[in-house]
């Protein structure tokens, strides 16, 4: 067909030429996309708007021998509460990064689809970095990666102590079997913490707490399972890590004077 329709996320925007920018969109139906947006860098633009980051809208796109052709955009929504929130914008970001990097082109998923676009409207109201970690965890549950955390992934014995050895090939191991794995030492609360924030509803999130180490500890873990997992850095999330350190330092270092 030469032109399509595609209820869709804007999960990345690139510039392209002068004025164009090629959108990665991720479809209810169809999965993700990828289609140059023309001209949308131009003030007066009227698709401006549905190129924008995180942007969900419906998308007429024409089918092009190389490279598709957004012809006409209608927002549904913009999520304006992820730009004007650092720390949301961090978590939005993360989520859409992790979505592109652990899907391939037109390949339909209407569980993630969805699952993305609750977790955009949860930020508005939600811990962004809870909602983050959940959303990791689910998207790896959907995709038949998630880490093992029920027992000893290699051998299935229970596995207990007040801190427990996580591989970033398969998840919790116990001391028969991590030698054979690389890895890294968790607190079995940080464990626990996982295990419901895969199996709360995800519309309640906001009843979950969490103290900072084990933010820390849990986004870290699940940051070095996913970059092992995909074989590709997540640029977002590093950076995310490297702003909240350095305004940590920035603000001990104003304490102390």
């Amino acid at each position: 067909m030469a032109v399509y329709h595609a209820d869709a996320l804007v999960i990345r925007s690139k510039q392209f030429g002068e004025s164009d920018r090629v959108l990665t969109l991720f479809s209810r139906e169809l999965g993700k996309l990828q289609a140059v947006a023309k001209g949308v860098r131009k003030p007066k633009s009227r698709q401006r708007a549905g190129a924008q980051l995180f942007t969900y809208g419906d998308f007429l796109i024409h089918r092009g021998k190389t490279l598709d052709t957004v012809s006409q955009c209608s927002p549904k929504e913009s999520f304006p509460h992820l730009w004007n929130d650092l720390d949301r914008s961090f978590a939005a970001t993360g989520i859409a990064e992790l979505l592109d990097i652990s899907t391939i082109k037109e390949q339909p998923n209407i569980e993630l689809f969805r699952l993305t676009l609750t977790c955009f409207f949860l930020l508005e109201h939600f811990q962004p970095s809870l909602v983050l970690g959940a959303y990791a965890l689910r998207l790896m549950d959907v995709l038949g990666y998630r880490p093992f955390l029920e027992g000893c992934a290699d051998c299935g014995v229970s596995v207990k102590g007040d801190r427990l050895f996580f591989s970033l090939e398969a998840g919790l191991l116990c001391g028969n079997c991590r030698e054979r794995y690389s890895g890294r030492w968790i607190r079995a609360g940080s464990v626990a913490f996982m295990r419901q924030l895969i199996r709360a509803d995800i519309t309640k999130l906001d009843r979950m707490r969490w103290g900072v180490w084990m933010e820390q500890e849990i986004l870290e873990t699940l940051r070095l399972y996913i970059e092992h997992k995909f074989e590709r850095p997540l640029k977002s999330w590093r950076m995310g890590s490297l702003m909240q350190d350095n305004l940590e330092q920035s603000f001990d270092g104003k304490e102390g004077k």
